[in-house]
């Protein structure tokens, strides 16, 4: 599921070209915040599935320390400061990032064991899911895709 909906997420990346980076999408972001937002939560979670692989806490909301980020009030606040951190980014360096962030969240699901996967009522399901294939379902409106 996280494979395949990547490959439908990133074609449609792959189809707004470089150029529109800074173009508003219909939601009112503009693209660049788009692909920044959807890099950094793919950050995010890889730094909890570490910290939970590794020591077997299931870091959350107030735990940005243990993942070595500075603390964020709310996901408004996470989101507003990943988007002022990547307006000048260029298009080439941010869509690397974004690869290379799904990389990561990808490499740590692959390192779980079946076990570690569905322990606490499946909390790696779930918070993969809402940042990758769900995360990718809300967007999907904005990057013209179904």
């Amino acid at each position: 599921m996280v494979d395949d909906s990547w490959k439908g997420f990133r074609e449609a990346v792959r189809g707004l070209g470089r150029s529109r980076m800074d173009e508003p999408t219909g939601a009112g972001w503009i693209f660049r915040d788009l692909l920044a937002h959807i890099a950094a939560w793919h950050d995010l979670t890889a730094r909890r599935l570490r910290v939970y692989r590794t020591t077997g806490a299931y870091p959350g909301p107030g735990d940005e320390a243990s993942l070595g980020l500075p603390p964020f009030a709310d996901e408004n606040e996470f989101n507003a400061r990943v988007a002022a951190s990547h307006r000048l980014v260029g298009a080439e360096a941010l869509l690397d990032e974004l690869d290379t962030a799904f990389r990561g969240l990808r490499a740590e699901v692959a390192q779980l064991t079946d076990e570690q996967i569905h322990a606490n009522k499946d909390w790696v399901i779930a918070i993969t899911r809402g940042n990758t294939y769900g995360h990718y379902d809300e967007h999907k409106k904005e990057l013209g895709y179904a």
